[in-house]
């Protein structure tokens, strides 16, 4: 026989609770009185006290027990809760969904990050923004058992999109590498200039320290330059 779940663990099947069949309105008194600071002891006590319209200020209780159909009230032979069952209801049906939300949200909320103020062309910022906003759109509408289904088209979304940015990102540095080697080019023809102009300059002076083959040898096997013309 398998253990059964502790408080904060949640459920494989929604299992039906006797709370569950009271007004929507004796359901969120008890949400409210809980999150007012009220232990569970006191919240039992109220609900077995005569109804109040003000209950909430006065006192008084806050299930109309008398206006409940038959059906209901032969679940609540002594119309009260008891403490156990309004901390397992409050466990299974409010704690544990609040707690989803919030990851839910946690969740939605780095989705959004993740692609949000990316520098990315109009045309696929454009296309990211849209995808985004059907994603939100189905978030919101999406049933429980759409969930298993839902979160594979989101994976696949996200790595869609990451390919996309991938892609910017390496036209990105295609770009500044053609932009690199246009600078060392640059840096190169400047400096086989430079070498050209000074050896054309040790030529036409003369000195004797290098003649005008070893100023040839050197243009043509360091630099590539062509040769000067040897001058009778």
């Amino acid at each position: 026989m398998k253990p059964k779940p502790k408080t904060g663990e949640a459920r494989k099947s929604r299992q039906p609770l006797k709370i569950d069949l009271l007004p929507q309105s004796a359901r969120d008194a008890i949400e409210t009185l809980y999150d007012r600071g009220r232990t569970w002891l006191e919240i039992a006590g109220r609900s077995a006290q005569p109804y109040s319209e003000k209950w909430l200020t006065d006192g008084g209780g806050f299930i109309h027990w008398e206006s409940l159909d038959l059906k209901v009230l032969e679940q609540f032979p002594e119309m009260r809760l008891a403490k156990s069952s309004l901390q397992r209801w409050f466990d299974l049906r409010v704690a544990q969904s609040r707690k989803q939300v919030l990851i839910e949200s946690a969740q939605a909320r780095a989705f959004a990050s993740a692609f949000a103020g990316g520098d990315l062309p109009e045309g696929n910022a454009a296309v990211i923004n849209a995808l985004r906003d059907q994603v939100f759109n189905l978030i919101q509408s999406a049933g429980v058992g759409d969930k298993a289904l839902f979160a594979t088209g989101l994976k696949d979304l996200t790595l869609a999109m990451s390919r996309m940015q991938r892609v910017e990102l390496q036209a990105k540095r295609v770009d500044v590498d053609a932009r690199k080697m246009k600078l060392l080019e640059d840096r190169e023809a400047r400096a086989r200039q430079a070498v050209d102009e000074s050896t054309k300059e040790a030529a036409r002076k003369g000195t004797g320290q290098f003649s005008i083959e070893d100023i040839n040898l050197l243009r043509e096997r360091t630099f590539g330059l062509p040769p000067l013309p040897v001058l009778p």
